[in-house]
């Protein structure tokens, strides 16, 4: 049993499933739909970020997206996507967006998984890759950490209860 809230009442539940369980038809649906829906919102944030600085690339991201979704691991929080070292997961980014420049400059495409192995190899290779990350995470934390009270201060606000 496991213990679970609604409408702020404690229930006990079953565990209806186990690892090795064979799915009916309708709860692989379900499983699916929720892995697609987890993926999305995993996801979104990277899509909102390309369209609104104008990097979007469609094959860019699709890698991208399909390396996420052959690495998801179906039932384990992360919060937002895979949690990394933000030093290499800003290098790997770096490093895909290049390659995949390359490959459409010659007119080429390759899936997610494969330009994720190459990235990783050009990250190996060269060490640029990853002091540009480096920077440019050290540069990130820089703003975040502006002292934004002045700001704050403007917004019309209620007192917090």
């Amino acid at each position: 049993m496991e213990q679970i809230t609604i409408a702020g009442k404690v229930f006990n539940a079953p565990l209806r499933y186990e690892e090795g369980h064979e799915l009916t038809a309708g709860e692989a649906s379900a499983l699916n739909q929720t892995y697609h829906e987890n993926l999305r919102n995993n996801f979104a944030k990277k899509v909102r970020d390309a369209l609104e600085n104008g990097s979007f690339d469609q094959d860019s991201l699709q890698s991208d997206f399909s390396a996420y979704a052959e690495e998801y691991d179906f039932g384990v929080r992360t919060g937002g996507g895979p949690r990394s070292d933000p030093v290499t997961k800003k290098a790997m980014d770096i490093a895909r967006t290049k390659i995949h420049e390359r490959m459409k400059q010659k007119g080429l495409k390759a899936d997610g998984p494969a330009v994720t192995e190459a990235a990783k190899k050009l990250i190996a290779k060269n060490p640029e890759y990853m002091e540009l990350a480096r920077r440019l995470v050290e540069e990130e934390k820089a703003a975040a950490a502006l002292d934004l009270d002045d700001i704050v201060s403007e917004i019309p606000t209620e007192e917090a209860a």
